[in-house]
């Protein structure tokens, strides 16, 4: 089991460089400001070859596993898992280790395909996994925000007692302040994104045993 989690370098050098077991980190922002790949490189960045990757996206399968192969370099397929909530399908190239779901709204489903994905990793022997879900924002356009709380109470608390780590996105410019508010307090801590004036892209951690941080610049 592992001590902690490397997140590399993708986060600014006055916050935090791994993250303890059990946590859960949402990236939160507007809708352009760079979630999804400041998320998907936190699943990845540090990833260890003795660790799994389980995503659960409204993106293909395909994508992801392209996108992941970019961050973490060429892993073994057995170590990554994919809940394809798309509607398209995961392919052939992807199929042993996808879970496809009909629609973001199929939280029933996205909860029996985690378990699935999670007994597979299980029995190659991979107890340490890195969770991506993204995102949270395209869950509320389809299931009302009560049934989200639950759904994330429940996933949260997984990710905690199975000692992995979660990640998950949420925008912010486009659910009222209460929501969000009662979103993010599922979890551990956030990063959070803007963009300044300039163009430049920004971010502060908040929780996560740092604190908070002030705003950095962020690659």
């Amino acid at each position: 089991m592992t001590d902690g989690y490397d997140i590399g370098d993708i986060l600014p050098d006055d916050t935090i460089d791994e993250l303890g077991p059990g946590t859960n980190v949402a990236v939160i922002g507007s809708s352009h400001s760079g979630k999804r790949q400041v998320a998907l490189q936190l699943v990845a960045a540090g990833y260890e070859v003795d660790e799994g990757i389980l995503c659960i996206t409204t993106d293909s399968a395909r994508r992801v596993f392209e996108d992941l192969d970019r961050h973490v370099g060429s892993v073994s397929r057995d170590r990554i898992g994919v809940i394809d909530c798309s509607g398209t399908g995961g392919g052939s190239m992807v199929e042993a280790m996808t879970e496809s779901v009909s629609s973001p709204g199929d939280l029933t489903g996205i909860s029996i395909g985690t378990a699935k994905l999670f007994k597979r990793f299980h029995s190659r022997g991979i107890s340490d996994i890195r969770y991506g879900l993204v995102s949270i924002s395209t869950l509320l356009q389809y299931v009302d925000k009560s049934t989200v709380f639950r759904f994330l109470h429940v996933f949260t608390n997984r990710v905690s007692e199975t000692d992995g780590l979660g990640v998950y996105t949420l925008t912010d410019d486009t659910h009222d302040e209460t929501t969000v508010n009662t979103i993010r307090g599922q979890f551990d801590g956030v990063v959070e994104l803007r963009e300044t004036e300039d163009g430049t892209r920004e971010c502060r951690v908040r929780g996560l045993g740092s604190g908070s941080s002030g705003w950095n610049a962020i690659e």
